[in-house]
């Protein structure tokens, strides 16, 4: 991940300190942010005073008619503002600092006289459009002077994660039946025969003449009983069916189906460093819109 310095120039100091606050609050690092004037300088940047020979050189990366245009701006009172950033993150930068009215590089390398020579790696470009103003996302604003991730040490790792499916098995309440028993009444009816006796008394008159004795004048008497048959009713119980419940069990196999998770990740190589200068005018070259989140490998 390459790294580059935005510079801007303003006549007025409050103009400066706008696009710093503005930094700032778009969670650039106050470590990347340098401003440099008359009496000095600011920030984690530089400590040198910013008119000492060989400053501009040390942080552009060498002399050129561009430092000329520094030295004597600063003199008569402008600030210079220099931000180091990640180059993904460089638009986002650039739009901050053309916001508060930096001064046009080239209108002021005119008026002293000289032709402006740029330093960067990329091509002129056109006047950039507005870009997104959603704040610089913190974790790629602490990058903005961090070394690059090809020297991170052994400790920094990416854990590979993998879900695996577990079946279990718990019983469910299906339902099942119940046996009761109760009593009910039911009208029957049967045919019997039964006898019956009655006495009857029969008289026969006799005409043959038959002669008694004084003997046969006594008491005496005798009966004749008589009886009927009558329907004696009664019950008797016997077992007919027996009712009972019992299981039946049966296996069957099911093919329970589910989506696991795991992390893939994938290798990059990353290129080497490469510092490079951008002057932040109303001619600033042309970056990419700040991604909504860091860089990172893909997983």
């Amino acid at each position: 991940m390459s790294e580059e310095t935005i510079v801007a120039m303003y006549d007025a100091a409050a103009h400066a300190e706008a696009a710093i606050r503005d930094l700032k609050a778009a969670d650039v690092p106050p470590s990347a942010i340098s401003s440099h004037a008359q009496g000095g300088t600011s920030g984690a940047t530089t400590t040198e005073p910013a008119r000492e020979p060989g400053f501009w050189s040390s942080l552009f990366g060498g002399e050129s008619t561009d430092t000329a245009v520094y030295d004597r701006s600063v003199a008569s009172g402008s600030t210079v503002v220099t931000v180091k950033v990640p180059e993904q993150h460089k638009g986002r930068v650039v739009e901050i600092l053309e916001r508060h009215n930096p001064i046009d590089f080239d209108d002021r390398a005119a008026s002293y006289g000289t032709t402006q020579t740029t330093t960067t790696t990329t091509a002129a470009a056109p006047i950039l459009a507005p870009v997104a103003t959603a704040p610089l996302p913190k974790a790629a604003a602490s990058q903005a002077t961090a070394i690059p991730a090809a020297t991170a040490t052994g400790d920094d790792t990416i854990k590979v994660m993998e879900e695996r499916l577990t079946v279990g098995k718990r019983a469910v309440n299906r339902g099942g039946a119940r046996v009761r028993s109760y009593v009910v009444e039911t009208p029957v009816e049967e045919q019997v025969t039964l006898h019956t006796e009655s006495v009857r008394v029969e008289r026969r008159p006799v005409t043959d003449g038959r002669l008694v004795t004084d003997a046969d004048f006594r008491e005496q008497s005798f009966e004749m009983r008589s009886t009927s048959e009558e329907a004696v009713v009664g019950k008797e119980a016997r077992v007919v069916e027996e009712i009972s419940l019992r299981k039946e069990a049966t296996d069957r196999v099911e093919t329970v189906r589910d989506t696991v998770r795991q992390t893939k990740v994938d290798v990059e190589q990353v290129p080497a460093v490469e510092t490079a200068t951008t002057t932040a005018t109303t001619k600033l070259a042309a970056a990419p819109l700040l991604p909504s989140a860091p860089v990172s490998p893909k997983v």
